[in-house]
């Protein structure tokens, strides 16, 4: 049988994707960790709007102090929304690298722990505890946990996967170049000294952390911190462990190493890992000094003295990856650009 070009039969091809436009991979990325978002913004919204919905204890809701956490936290996610956004349509290669890179450098480290290390301690927890996952005492019920925790692992996995992809095309060389073949730029032996000082901080954090990974309670006096399960035990070995990843990674990075090949192994390792160490710590401090009453009356010495080494690895570790990444790009520039005619 013989179809006309006109006949409603004929297959016509699909029109080709405008130059640019994002694909449907991105698209379908971009759409489930929006839609992952969707839940927390909503409780967020419920909360800041007076609402007391999730809540056991009404008047703990009242918190003058909780609701401007709230409105902080709720901006942080949208800002997750924004950022999604740019991974996935051509106007985000336009905005300016540190616009996109701090946020989500941000981001990955507040998420990476949760989806790596809440799925796996929840688990354990069932198996291995008499103890509740979720307090059924406490000020908040156990479905928003559930809700908030599960978007949190669903928003960290498709940020990273919409972030791979733009970068890929943004920054294509940090995708090819080998770490033996980065040249040793100007700031080299600076970039050596930042990393192995991060590298003494991070091992302090680690080794406190999968002390506490372990069952060890010195420093924790609080009855909360002493009656952790192995939920809470995993989240320390995750933190460790990042910390410690994170360093290894990024003197690799520094040192040239010729294992991993790529550079963007060691780098991906350097970057979850620092992010993690700097942002739990940070935050953690920050909630230790604006809320005495939350969580600075159960807070030690060891404690403090352990999240600012966190801190610290974590800044150190993020500013000589910078300053690597800026190097590199410079090479990459002086590379692209047509050089100046020699005379004779």
């Amino acid at each position: 049988m013989t179809v006309s070009a006109s006949s409603p039969l004929r297959r016509t091809p699909a029109a080709p994707a405008a130059p640019g436009s994002p694909g449907r991979l991105r698209l379908a990325v971009c759409a489930a960790t929006v839609a992952a978002c969707v839940p927390y913004l909503a409780i967020k919204t419920a909360w800041l709007s007076g609402s007391t919905v999730g809540w056991n204890d009404a008047d703990a809701a009242q918190d003058s102090a909780l609701y401007v956490g709230n409105a902080i936290s709720m901006a942080m996610d949208a800002t997750a929304v924004l950022v999604a956004l740019a991974f996935t349509f051509p106007w985000g290669r336009r905005v300016p690298a540190w616009l996109v890179l701090t946020p989500m450098w941000i981001a990955a480290g507040l998420l990476a722990p949760i989806a790596l290390a809440v799925p796996l301690g929840t688990v354990l927890q069932v198996l291995f505890s008499s103890q509740p996952v979720v307090d059924p005492g406490g000020e908040l019920q156990g479905w928003v946990y559930g809700v908030v925790y599960t978007g949190f692992t669903l928003q960290g996995i498709g940020l990273v996967a919409a972030f791979v992809l733009y970068a890929r095309d943004r920054w294509t060389h940090v995708f090819t170049v080998r770490t033996e073949d980065i040249p040793r730029g100007a700031t080299h032996q600076l970039q050596v000294l930042l990393a192995r000082t991060a590298a003494v901080f991070a091992a302090l954090f680690a080794a406190v952390h999968l002390f506490w990974a372990f069952g060890g309670t010195a420093g924790l006096i609080a009855e909360e911190y002493l009656s952790r399960g192995p939920a809470r035990q995993t989240v320390d070995g995750v933190m460790g462990l990042l910390a410690l990843a994170a360093a290894a990674a990024l003197l690799a990075s520094v040192g040239r190493a010729r294992r991993p090949r790529r550079f963007a192994v060691p780098l991906a390792g350097a970057w979850v890992g620092a992010a993690a160490t700097f942002s739990w710590s940070l935050y953690l401090l920050i909630v230790t000094i604006a809320q005495p009453g939350h969580l600075g009356s159960h807070s030690t010495a060891a404690v403090n003295m352990t999240l600012l080494c966190g801190l610290l690895a974590g800044l150190l570790m993020g500013v000589t990856g910078a300053v690597l990444l800026a190097e590199l790009a410079e090479r990459d520039v002086q590379i692209a650009s047509p050089t100046a005619s020699s005379t004779p």
